[in-house]
């Protein structure tokens, strides 16, 4: 809030952040019908947002500001942190969903390491998924998310054979799972590439990196519904080996890019 007192020096300048017996007071709304005071007070973030990195949102607090990093693959106070991992090729991260929780591999079966942690959601049968994430490779194809269920559902998002991104659901319902082929661009080309999943029950949305949101849908006769979720598996890169502590779909080669966990 900005103004002066009219007939007298009073103050001049800028008040924001009002809190009386911890009870925020609304300045702008009073500047709006107060004559002589203009709403509009810049806060910290107006001159120290830009040290919020790699997407962070500048949050404006009492006596200073702080960098909200919670969307992005960062942390730290200014979400410079780099929090991902580089993957060795023939190496994989196992998140069991629930009381669930795998045993690492022995570390001399090199084709088989394992890090394990654990995810609780509140439920295991699962009507929206939010999935978000960074990568770059130069390899293809390769699997880069595998969710997968007690049942035969599961959500894959892959690499193909050309580098292109594609993401795979079967709910159930359907003979053959649900493929998108999200875009033609060669995504294993080494550079940094960002992506968004969301599904509501049969609408999926999806970005990649800067460019528009598309949306698809589920078929009518695909169930809705993703059944008790087990574990999520990430970074396998496909080559002449076979993980017994994958699914078979997810261990062979040969579901790419139409044979993962068809339905019998």
């Amino acid at each position: 809030m900005t103004g002066a007192a009219s007939g007298q020096r009073g103050f001049l300048g800028c008040i924001r952040a009002l809190r009386m017996n911890g009870v925020t007071l609304d300045l702008e709304e009073r500047a709006k019908v107060t004559p002589g005071v203009k709403a509009g007070c810049s806060g910290h973030c107006t001159s120290y947002g830009m040290y919020c990195r790699n997407g962070g949102k500048c949050v404006e607090k009492y006596n200073g500001y702080s960098c909200d990093c919670s969307a992005t693959a960062y942390d730290g106070p200014f979400c410079t942190k780099d929090i991902g991992g580089f993957f060795e090729a023939g190496t994989l991260v196992k998140y069991s969903f629930g009381s669930e929780v795998g045993n690492v591999a022995p570390s001399s079966d090199r084709d088989a390491q394992i890090s394990v942690g654990e995810l609780t959601p509140r439920e295991t049968n699962l009507m929206r998924e939010d999935l978000a994430f960074s990568f770059s490779t130069s390899t293809a194809p390769s699997m880069l998310v595998y969710v997968s269920s007690h049942t035969q559902d599961y959500m894959a998002v892959v690499l193909r054979q050309n580098g292109t991104l594609q993401l795979r659901y079967d709910l159930g319902g359907l003979k053959e799972p649900f493929v998108v082929d999200v875009d033609q661009r060669n995504l294993a080309n080494g550079q940094p590439h960002t992506v968004n999943i969301s599904r509501v029950e049969r609408s999926i949305h999806i970005q990649l990196d800067h460019y528009p949101t598309a949306t698809y849908s589920l078929p009518e006769s695909s169930d809705t519904e993703f059944n008790l979720v087990k574990t999520l598996f990430l970074g396998k890169v496909f080559g002449n080996y076979t993980c017994h502590s994958l699914p078979a779909a997810v261990s062979k080669p040969s579901w790419l890019p139409h044979s993962l966990g068809q339905r019998q």
